[in-house]
């Protein structure tokens, strides 16, 4: 395990896991955690060991979005210390989009404002049924970043996310899940192990397969149907030249379970 001031890097087995962590400001993005979490991503992207990602808070929160304290404090001029956090999340996030792995946002507890572009963000997201989500922007005077109005809309409807930003209304874990804003709800109890599950399950699969898949599902946000089967038809074609794609079919016609590998 690896500490870098704000977060906490660990890996076991091909399971990454970056936990933000400054459980008194419910993980609150400051400037030096939004480099950290910027830099451990392209550190973990960089590993070839590492064939999913898991990222996650300690304590009570996820991750209550951008300093306020650190707005406060600079409230004559804002401005760099604004621009020092955009740095680091929008890197973060822009890792993640193009992480070479499939990620997973381990919602443990409240999520608010930045921590909603990150979570959103990832492939997939868990969260704890204790969880509270609001986007709470706009309370501080100040509209949305960290790809939050990219995703947001398309998870929920223009409607709904106008609804969202405008009131900051809190959504309970119940509400996210049936909004489309998370995969799967898990007690308290069982949440560390559902993660766990869902993360190993990815790490032993086709993880090139997964990165394609995910591009696929972006561009087709810009996209027209036969330009994106034309992109459909050129990532399977290139799979058919992976070792997954041989082990694959193999397993199938041997009906026998695929010992994927990740290459």
């Amino acid at each position: 395990m690896e500490d870098a001031r704000g977060v906490v890097v660990s890996v076991d087995g091909n399971v990454a896991t970056i936990r933000l962590n400054d459980p008194p400001s419910m993980n609150a993005l400051s400037s030096s955690m939004a480099a950290d979490l910027d830099d451990a991503v392209a550190r973990l992207s960089a590993s070839p060991e590492v064939r999913c990602l898991v990222v996650t808070g300690t304590g009570r929160g996820f991750s209550a979005g951008g300093d306020v304290q650190s707005f406060y404090d600079h409230r004559d001029d804002p401005h760099e210390i604004m621009e020092e956090i955009l740095d680091g999340l929008h890197g973060a996030v822009s890792r993640l989009l193009e992480a070479p792995f499939p990620t997973i946002a381990a919602i443990n507890g409240v999520v608010a404002g930045a921590g909603m572009g990150l979570a959103m963000a990832t492939d997939l997201a868990v969260a704890v049924d204790t969880a509270v989500f609001t986007m709470a922007y706009t309370g501080i005077g100040v509209s949305p970043d960290g790809s939050s109005t990219f995703f947001l809309p398309r998870l929920v409807g223009s409607r709904r996310a106008m609804e969202m930003i405008l009131t900051n209304s809190r959504l309970s874990a119940s509400e996210a899940l049936d909004l489309g804003l998370v995969n799967q709800v898990v007690a308290i109890d069982d949440f560390d192990a559902a993660v766990r599950s869902l993360a190993v399950k990815l790490a032993e699969g086709p993880t090139r397969a997964y990165v394609r898949a995910r591009e696929l599902v972006m561009q087709s946000f810009a996209s027209d149907p036969r330009t994106q089967m034309a992109s459909e038809a050129a990532r399977i074609i290139a799979a058919g030249s992976t070792a997954d794609f041989a082990e694959g079919v193999t397993a199938f016609i041997e009906k026998r379970p695929a010992r994927f590998r990740g290459s």
